[in-house]
């Protein structure tokens, strides 16, 4: 990766042995770091060794990021906002997904003249009166039975819209600041506690499937990936209530389940790159912040994703997206280093806001906690 003096000095810093990866069988910083992913190496660098962005390394491994082919066919292929419809919130050719995973490979805003070409679009679009972002989408009339193509949009969009533009360091822009209100302002009630709620669609009267009280997960979850870059003052008084009760669905399994949201083998699996509901996703949301690192439902995710690794501290994927098949977490067959780097950085984030939660975690056995369909819980009167 690097040469000389450079080398031996990432060596020595791969020779101390931080206490969280006593999870594992093997340390697989080096190898990560022997990788062929770009993004995999430079996100090491940044996020498992701490390396400040300045270091001559860290830069070197930015400038073949932005060189890598596939990183460059991802920008080269981003959704058009302005023409694309919507197909799905969890599909890979959703802008939104697309612009996350950028980010968490390390392109930044002024990287590419087509990220910044797309954010743009995606702030154009905004509901003047509520603030909520809108999203190119065919509408479906009920009464009429006809489609229509509008700028529409579910909260789905706009709590994912608004944690990317975060993530892009777009905090103090006015449309983000208008968006961060009205995330705020939804935060509500639910039956499992507070948290958003898929409520009717700004310009459609679509409501996704869910039960109408109950909390919607995925809105929790986006919601949480942007939030934690905002300092605790500028944060929604019961966002970590929202946390909980994220968590609380995976305690409740036996006795309860959002619609549409289980937690069984489905969930279990890791499935890169983590667009959707999933154990991967719950924990990389929630460990952003200490109080819920704290909690005895991150603790037991936490063991059951160390099931995922096998004794050489890799992670095959046994659940893909067809449409990365060129990436390693897009096939079955091969480790992915960038899936066992995106959960390493959870273990770590999880020991920096717990020392305590190792030895926790040892005692649990992760094969213990089976997933478990639960049934509807009706609303209160």
């Amino acid at each position: 990766m690097v040469s000389g003096e450079l080398t031996s000095g990432i060596e020595r810093m791969i020779r101390e042995k931080p206490p969280w990866l006593s999870l594992l069988a093997k340390d697989p910083r080096k190898k990560l770091l022997n990788s062929n992913e770009s993004f995999t190496i430079y996100r090491t660098l940044i996020d498992l060794l701490d390396l400040p962005l300045e270091n001559p390394i860290v830069q070197n491994a930015h400038k073949k990021l932005l060189q890598d082919s596939l990183v460059q066919h991802l920008i080269s292929n981003l959704s058009d906002w302005e023409k694309d419809l919507v197909k799905g919130h969890d599909h890979p050719q959703y802008l939104p997904n697309q612009l996350w995973l950028l980010q968490d490979w390390g392109i930044k805003f002024n990287d590419s003249k087509k990220v910044q070409s797309e954010i743009e679009k995606i702030i154009s679009h905004q509901d003047s009166s509520t603030g909520q972002y809108l999203a190119h989408t065919e509408v479906y009339d009920r009464k009429n039975k006809t489609k229509t193509i509008q700028w529409a949009s579910l909260l789905c969009d706009h709590n994912l819209i608004t944690s990317v533009l975060l993530q892009f360091g777009l905090e103090k822009h006015p449309s983000v600041q208008k968006a961060l209100t009205r995330m705020g302002d939804l935060i509500t009630q639910t039956n499992q506690g507070y948290g958003w709620k898929c409520i009717p669609g700004i310009n459609s009267n679509f409501r996704g499937p869910g039960r109408k009280d109950d909390i919607c997960p995925m809105l929790v979850i986006d919601a949480l990936r942007g939030y934690f870059l905002l300092t605790k003052k500028k944060r929604p008084e019961y966002l970590i209530d929202t946390g909980k009760s994220l968590l609380n669905c995976w305690l409740n399994r036996a006795i309860e389940k959002p619609f549409m949201f289980g937690h069984g083998r489905k969930f279990r699996t890791l499935r890169p790159p983590f667009f959707w509901y999933n154990i991967g996703l719950v924990l990389d949301a929630t460990s952003n912040y200490p109080e819920l690192v704290k909690t005895k439902a991150f603790q037991q995710l936490i063991a059951v994703s160390l099931l995922s690794f096998n004794s050489s501290a890799e992670i095959i994927p046994k659940s893909i997206k067809r449409y990365f098949k060129d990436y390693s977490f897009g096939q079955k067959k091969i480790p992915s280093p960038w899936v066992e780097l995106f959960m390493l950085r959870i273990y770590k984030r999880a020991y920096e806001a717990d020392p305590l939660i190792i030895p926790k975690i040892q005692k649990l056995n992760g094969h213990s906690f089976k997933g478990s369909k639960g049934g509807p819980k009706k609303s209160k009167s």
